[in-house]
């Protein structure tokens, strides 16, 4: 994909905060309870072609884990489902321009499967922009393979999402795919097959991390 450069340079100074809050019975592979992480930028930005002034900068993720066995007809016994909801917006006069790296786009292994890292946003002239306002949301279900490997799990997923200027531009792209997790000492470790529906194309993504 080609990724759009600034045609100039913006700077800014920020206050940030960062909220995490964080109930689940796992940290390495969590089954019930949720997290949630809330960003808040307000600064001054700069630029060669805008004008000065103040913008601010929100974000918010939102993760929930339950298990899913004992729901009526019993077709999910064994299963834990995962849904994720992720949104964020710079605030700002049309005239402020702010750095790229304040505003946002979507993609990669923890925004939308089957996509690049950072390759959804507007695009311009063929190429991938920043933007003000962000959309992405995940629902999977996930089981232990085996009796014998409990750590082992699969799972399958759909995402979608984008960035886009404002929300009525907002043309959410999709991924499905499927996966393997392991509980490992270190932490979960991913391996996810996804289909990125715009592109018509297979991703393979690989993470490590802890909820």
């Amino acid at each position: 994909e080609r990724i759009a450069l600034p045609e100039d340079e913006a700077l800014a100074v920020t206050v940030n905060h960062h909220l995490v809050l964080r109930r689940i019975d796992d940290a390495l592979l969590p089954t019930d309870g949720a997290t949630l992480s809330l960003q808040g930028n307000v600064g001054r930005a700069t630029s060669t072609l805008g004008d000065a002034g103040f913008f601010s900068r929100l974000y918010a993720r939102a993760t929930v884990y339950r298990p899913l066995s004992g729901l009526p007809g019993g077709w999910l016994d064994g299963w834990y489902g995962q849904g994720r909801l992720e949104l964020g917006q710079v605030l700002r006069p049309d005239a402020v321009r702010v750095p790229d790296s304040q505003q946002f786009r979507a993609g990669g292994d923890e925004s939308v499967r089957g996509y690049a890292y950072r390759s959804l946003g507007p695009v311009v002239d063929g190429a991938v922009g920043s933007a003000d306002a962000l959309l992405t949301a995940s629902v999977e279900l996930a089981r232990p393979i085996s009796p014998r490997l409990p750590s082992v799990w699969g799972a399958v997923f759909v995402d979608a999402g984008n960035a886009a200027p404002t929300w009525r531009e907002m043309d959410p792209a999709v991924g499905v795919g499927a996966g393997v997790r392991w509980r490992s000492p270190v932490g979960s470790l991913r391996l996810d097959l996804a289909w990125g529906h715009e592109l018509q194309k297979l991703r393979l993504h690989f993470s490590v991390g802890i909820a």
